[in-house]
């Protein structure tokens, strides 16, 4: 007992030391992981990824990003294993077609619990073989020209949105508009997903706590997103779910409750004759494609549906909204075109989809320099480097298999390619020049709109990106057309006064 007794103090006595010397041996060889080692970027970066959780943690890593990109490059070394590219012919290769680059664990971190399970989806499932059999029996619903036959949906949730607001102006109170743009983000995707709003707008706040879980998955996720390996001991735990601790969110509830009504509903000639919203679409996949798509299935449609349509949507339009009247040059020409186009009988209000697209030219440069400046998603939209590894382009590193790589939108957007001032607001970047042919402006803003990632790029590509342009560019003309709006500062938030 006595040699034991010694062992263990010996042991115990230099467990410290030996710690710290592994913890060293650790950092030493994330600094010198292969590949990445002569990437420029912060020392403790190069280290550790918890430099990445804390610097999103503060709140502006898109900020952060901008300098670092500025002071090394087109290639910053953002962890152990994380490369942010700048460099659009690598991005070409990262998020090409059938190039191989999927999606890190980033995103599992964003997959809901639903009876304590998470639930991939479209946006959130990392198997690319899984989301390309998912998105194929539904994937035409999305497009376009699908889409324009839920304008009816899209107008009746503007009228309501309209008829709130109206409460604002005869009352001439203050407006905090940004919070009115997210119900109005809701309802529609629930207008659109199961013909019925979510009631947001009809309430004027959240409903069964569905912003704020939102917000707090968001927060979570992105933070924790940067460490996934944390998810499962904070919320994913196999012991906390297994004594219940991972419930159903609050917005998979209301998604399964709608998918339950319809499921249930008894009077199936009464299911005939409801509109053909989202669910409907989802219900006929099930049909047409039953050894892909089952009830589970369709309820993890809707639930895509409910996250990525929402949320995104409503930043966008308070970006739109906050550039537009914050520059008086801008707002005056804008309204200028929506007054003459109206006058001369070109668009109606609501104003359609068509309209916006064919009678509205500078609504739509300054739709596309809102979304440039000021787009939804601030992180890096992360892939894996495939088996080949990545040879970046113009003098760059060989990435080998495993190397996180991708873009942050807030930094592309800012790329040279968009031309001078890229931090200012300047919506005439998107129109032909004075001096500039035809042909030469055709081809500078196609170069700009293939750097555009507002919605992601590639295969990824958000699948409701048209549903998000359906509602801002329906909204943001009607609305400018219905109310004149000016902005203030009120305890550090922006109000609109509508008269």
């Amino acid at each position: 007992m006595g040699i034991i007794s010694v062992v263990l103090t010996s042991i115990w006595s230099s467990l410290p030391s030996v710690t710290v010397t592994l913890v060293l041996l650790y950092f030493i060889r994330n600094y010198f992981k292969a590949g990445v080692v002569n990437i420029p970027g912060p020392f403790l970066a190069k280290i550790t990824d918890l430099w990445r959780l804390v610097d999103v943690a503060n709140g502006r890593a898109e900020a952060t990003l901008h300098c670092l990109h500025q002071k090394h490059g087109d290639y910053v070394r953002l962890g152990p294993n994380v490369v942010s590219v700048r460099n659009l012919h690598a991005l070409k290769t990262i998020y090409g077609i059938n190039k191989g680059y999927q999606k890190t664990n980033f995103y599992r971190v964003q997959q809901q619990l639903v009876k304590g399970r998470p639930t991939p989806t479209l946006f959130t499932t990392t198997d690319e073989n899984f989301h390309a059999s998912i998105k194929r029996p539904i994937s035409s619903t999305y497009s376009m020209s699908t889409l324009t036959e839920f304008e009816p949906f899209v107008d009746k949730t503007i009228h309501t949105l309209f008829g709130k607001l109206d409460e604002f102006v005869s009352e001439a109170k203050v407006c905090d508009i940004s919070a009115w743009l997210q119900y109005y983000a809701f309802d529609v995707i629930g207008e659109l997903t199961f013909s019925k709003p979510l009631g947001f707008l009809e309430k004027g706040g959240d409903i069964d706590g569905i912003i704020i879980a939102l917000e707090q998955m968001l927060d979570y996720s992105g933070k924790i997103g940067q460490m996934p390996w944390l998810d499962y001991l904070f919320i994913k735990n196999p012991l906390r779910r297994f004594f219940g601790g991972g419930s159903t969110g609050a917005v998979a509830r209301f998604a399964r409750a709608r998918l339950d009504e319809r499921l249930n509903m008894k009077d199936k000639a009464a299911l005939g004759c409801t509109p053909k919203d989202f669910l409907t679409r989802f219900l006929e996949a099930k049909t047409d494609h039953p050894g892909i798509v089952n009830d589970n299935q369709v309820f993890s449609y809707t639930v895509s549906n409910m996250n990525a349509g929402s949320d995104t949507t409503a930043i966008s339009l308070r970006a739109i909204l906050y550039h537009t009247l914050k520059n008086d040059r801008v707002s005056e020409k804008l309204q200028r075109e929506l007054s003459v186009a109206m006058n001369e009988g070109r668009i109606s209000l609501p104003v359609s989809w068509k309209q916006s697209q064919e009678q509205l030219p500078y609504l739509d440069a300054v739709i596309r320099e809102a979304l440039r400046l000021h787009p939804a998603v601030g992180l890096m939209l992360e892939r894996v480097v495939p088996t080949e590894g990545l040879q970046l382009p113009d003098g760059g590193s060989f990435l080998p298999a495993g190397t996180i790589v991708g873009a942050n939108p807030w930094i592309i957007h800012r790329h040279p390619i968009f031309g001078e001032d890229v931090e200012s607001f300047v919506p005439e970047r998107w129109l032909k020049m004075s001096m500039e042919t035809d042909a030469d402006f055709r081809i500078r803003k196609q170069n700009m709109i293939r750097a555009t990632f507002t919605f992601g790029a590639g295969p990824r590509t958000c699948i409701g990106k048209n549903i998000s342009l359906l509602e801002i560019y329906k909204l943001i003309p009607s609305l400018l057309l219905r109310y004149k709006v000016r902005i203030s500062s009120l305890g550090g938030f922006f109000f609109f006064y509508f008269f």
